[in-house]
């Protein structure tokens, strides 16, 4: 009787599988897959995709979302020649938006313009041909060298702007 008495007693003992730092289980988002060494193509029939590689990917379909690591990503037009590369330490991709928030050491290059960006940050709004920068970004084109704050691009217009540059090289 005495046995039954401290089995029952530790078996309604108070335990908990979720510690505290983690907080709520019904508060936690969890990936629906987490992909080692992905390629993800974004983007659909139609249209020029971009091609993500990754070694870590991470996907919240209730989101809509995929979390990368050290991705690199390329673009090609119709006739299988690069439109845009990059690079990045880490991305948060909105799946449905086709908008990519890229992060740490960030490169991209369009290719036809012989355009370099680099920058700590930037969103690639993919699905628009957009780019903005909100910290300091260093831009190289074949009309000079440039580097500022707030910079946003509309890569099928060729247009750019900075809100402020700090410094530039045109070259005429």
């Amino acid at each position: 009787m005495r046995l039954l008495c401290l089995f029952l007693i530790i078996l309604l003992s108070s335990c908990s599988f979720v510690s505290e730092e983690e907080g709520s289980t019904d508060d936690t988002v969890r990936p629906d897959i987490v992909l080692i060494g992905a390629e993800y193509t974004l983007g659909q029939a139609g249209e020029n995709p971009i091609f993500i590689k990754s070694p870590r990917m991470t996907f919240y379909s209730s989101d809509n979302r995929a979390v990368t690591e050290a991705l690199s990503f390329v673009q090609y037009d119709d006739d299988g020649n690069i439109i845009i590369e990059g690079q990045a330490d880490s991305s948060d991709i909105n799946t449905d938006t086709k908008v990519i928030d890229l992060s740490g050491s960030v490169m991209l290059r369009k290719v036809d313009d012989d355009m370099f960006i680099q920058a700590d940050s930037l969103v690639f709004d993919s699905g628009n041909s957009m780019i903005t920068a909100d910290g300091s970004v260093y831009v190289q084109t074949g009309d000079g060298i440039f580097s500022g704050t707030g910079f946003a691009g509309d890569l099928k217009m060729d247009i750019y702007s900075f809100q402020s540059i700090d410094e530039g090289v045109f070259n005429l």
